[in-house]
C-alpha cells in the first residue's frame, strides 16, 4: 500500500547540502513527495525534512541505509516518522 513517510535530518550548514540529500534519494528511485530545508537557530545546521512515497519495503530500504547517509554528509541526527500526519501542516 503506498504511503508517505517523513525524514527529518539534522545537517552542517554547507552550500549544496540540499542537493546532494536529494541526490541520495532519487539515485536509488525514490519518490520525494516534498523536500524542504532551512537553518536552525544555530546557524551551522541546518533541517532537511524529506517526504517520500513508498510502501514498508522501501522504508525499510532507506532506513537500512542509514550508515551511508552518515558517511555521505555530517548528519547529527535522524527522525523518521511513521505517519506523514504526525508532522503535516494543518489546512484550513
Amino acid at each position: 500500500m503506498e504511503q508517505k513517510r517523513v525524514f527529518s535530518l539534522l545537517v552542517d550548514n554547507t552550500s549544496s547540502v540540499l542537493s546532494r540529500v536529494s541526490g541520495l534519494f532519487t539515485r536509488r528511485g525514490y519518490n520525494i513527495h516534498s523536500i524542504s530545508a532551512g537553518v536552525t537557530m544555530d546557524p551551522r545546521f541546518t533541517r532537511i525534512t524529506v517526504v517520500v512515497d513508498g510502501d514498508d519495503l522501501i522504508f525499510e530500504q532507506i532506513e537500512k541505509q542509514d550508515s551511508e547517509v552518515h558517511a555521505y554528509l555530517d548528519t547529527y541526527k535522524e527522525e523518521a516518522y511513521k505517519r506523514a500526519e504526525e508532522v503535516q501542516k494543518e489546512e484550513k
